[in-house]
């Protein structure tokens, strides 16, 4: 046994080890604080603008925050077909201990103007998944999902593909640990247009309405171009076109009104900042009722989604907010 000053001592190591690991904690705290100050200068340098090469430069940035995120606790169940189309697949991230009650469930689509991108960066595993491990590590079911591309399918392929999501999630994603009856989708860029276009275009829904909860918009495309992306996916005609974006089906849409949190960035240019508010005036005239909406200071056009799951957590905690307020 040890007397009396052997205790001492050892008490006294005790709290000088706890002492050594507080400040090393701390140490890393800063470490990542700084790493995160590193990336915001560096998405503030490449300014207001969005093209190819900002978003390979604010991809490169988030990467190297995102070797040290903690990914832990998650299972990844990768690929799941819900269509015979080689794209129509997604990931299913959930808790590794798995619980009682089913949970809500976020769906994420990808960006890519309609011709491009993947549910999982090319260039790294750690981008575009870090949105469902987000979700899971916070008590939901995080889905990423691919959908078909142009110019090989056109309108309405996306959002018949985010029905088709919807319709394999509302038959088995209970397997999973998720609640069918609290589905969330969300879209970034074009990921948000087909996801608007869904909501807003009735015919795609089922029987008892969208079935959805709720959806978050984030960036989202939602005008009209005479782009020869726009003309091929949906036609030669610029007023075909401008009935089919989700600024022209918000205004025939008289089905269920859905909860919407709508964002974009301080460093979104205005050809997409405009349509957004654009489509934020409509709805508020449209159900007096405004949706939720923010502006993400310090932000482009990707980095607010890429920033789910880092040391800093602005975005994510309004996303949360936003479910929370809904299925609570």
């Amino acid at each position: 046994m040890m007397n009396f000053f052997d205790r001492l001592i050892y008490s006294y190591v005790i709290l000088l080890a706890g002492f050594i690991l507080s400040l090393t904690s701390l140490s890393a705290y800063g470490e990542d604080e700084n790493a995160y100050a590193k990336v915001q200068a560096g998405v503030a340098k490449l300014g207001k603008q969005w093209n190819g090469n900002v978003n390979v430069a604010t991809t490169d940035l988030f990467i190297e925050l995102h070797k040290s995120s903690d990914q832990s606790g998650v299972t990844v169940a990768p690929d799941i077909s819900y269509g015979a189309h080689e794209l129509q697949v997604l990931d299913i991230v959930s808790q590794e201990s798995k619980r009682e009650e089913l949970l809500p469930v976020i769906v994420f689509f990808h960006g890519g103007a309609l011709v491009r991108g993947n549910k999982v960066l090319a260039s790294t595993d750690l981008m575009l998944t870090n949105i469902p491990v987000f979700f899971a590590r916070n008590g939901m079911i995080g889905v990423n999902a691919n959908y078909r591309l142009a110019p090989e399918v056109s309108w309405p392929a996306g959002p018949e593909d985010v029905r088709d999501v919807l319709a394999w999630l509302r038959e088995n994603i209970d397997e999973y640990g998720g609640d069918p009856q609290r589905l969330f989708v969300m879209g970034n860029s074009a990921g948000g247009r087909i996801v608007a276009s869904y909501l807003f275009h009735e015919p795609f829904h089922f029987v008892d309405g969208p079935g959805v909860s709720g959806a978050l918009l984030s960036s989202a495309s939602f005008g009209s171009s005479d782009s020869q992306i726009q003309r091929d996916y949906y036609g030669e005609d610029p007023e075909v076109r401008d009935a089919l974006v989700p600024l022209g089906l918000v205004d025939y849409y008289f089905g269920p009104q859905v909860p919407l949190f709508m964002w974009s960035a301080e460093f979104d240019p205005p050809r997409i900042e405009g349509p957004i508010a654009a489509m934020y005036s409509k709805l508020c005239e449209k159900y007096e009722d405004c949706p939720r909406f923010t502006q993400f200071q310090g932000h482009n056009h990707v980095s607010h989604i890429f920033s789910l799951n880092s040391v800093n957590e602005e975005v994510g905690q309004e996303l949360l907010d936003f479910i929370y307020s809904i299925v609570d």
